[in-house]
């Protein structure tokens, strides 16, 4: 048994290089979107109108899955486990809002007001208190003493910066990385995955999510040393954010 009230799920409408190298289509963005709908729908199905009903079976129509006397035999422990979408686009924003308890989404903070209002209004119209969904940032941040060594490791993390890379239909890293070095500076790059020499400059950063409104930020790191840079994380920038959260209560 997962530990309760710890566990999520994230989904989303994938990237053509983890699906087309196993022998899948790549549709168009509208197709993929509908599809994830229905997975959402089905799970939640098997999660909570499975575990309400006597004998657990529940079924599904949709246009591209389908369900019959399905019944989820080791049904979760709990009443609700968060099930959440990442996103940028705006009918991808409105689906996370409409059948999800969050968004992820790797919009910077200074440009996620319009993501955020599409968000929290399609949450009212779909019946659903906005204050009541996670909305979750997802930023790089990597940490090294040594700037040239950080640097080294963002590089990683150039093809990401592609214009519209998530609904591209190159599946071949390769390609994607020749790409990258040829349409994206190394300037792009920096500004996009900050390089901190010193921990404590993280934290303004990670304070203009939340006056943005996001309700949790989720650091991704490609520290050059990880366990050092969770460490001096929980030790210096931690501590300013319970801190902060105690005299907010």
């Amino acid at each position: 048994m997962l530990h309760p009230g710890r566990i999520s799920l994230g989904v989303g409408s994938g990237e053509a290089m983890n699906e087309v190298p196993l022998g899948f289509d790549w549709p168009d963005t509208k197709v993929r979107l509908a599809r994830t709908t229905e997975t959402i729908q089905i799970i939640k199905k098997l999660w909570i109108e499975g575990k309400k009903r006597k004998n657990g079976f529940v079924d599904f129509k949709g246009d591209y899955f389908s369900i019959r006397n399905a019944k989820l035999y080791t049904p979760p422990h709990s009443d609700n486990i968060p099930l959440y979408m990442a996103g940028v686009g705006r009918e991808t924003v409105k689906t996370a809002a409409k059948y999800c308890d969050g968004l992820i989404t790797v919009t910077k903070a200074d440009q996620s007001r319009e993501i955020l209002d599409l968000f929290n209004k399609s949450a009212k119209d779909a019946g659903k208190d906005p204050f009541s969904l996670e909305k979750i940032a997802k930023p790089k941040i990597c940490y090294s003493t040594d700037y040239d060594k950080a640097f080294k490791y963002i590089e990683f993390w150039r093809a990401t910066l592609l214009e519209d890379v998530f609904n591209t239909d190159i599946s071949d890293p390769r390609e994607l990385e020749e790409k990258a070095k040829k349409e994206v500076s190394d300037e792009q790059l920096k500004k996009s995955n900050p390089i901190i020499t010193s921990i404590e400059d993280c934290i303004k950063p990670i304070e203009e999510y939340f006056k943005a409104g996001f309700t949790r930020v989720y650091i991704h790191s490609t520290s050059p040393e990880e366990i050092e840079f969770i460490k001096v994380f929980c030790k210096k920038v931690l501590p300013y954010f319970q801190e902060n959260l105690q005299n907010k209560r």
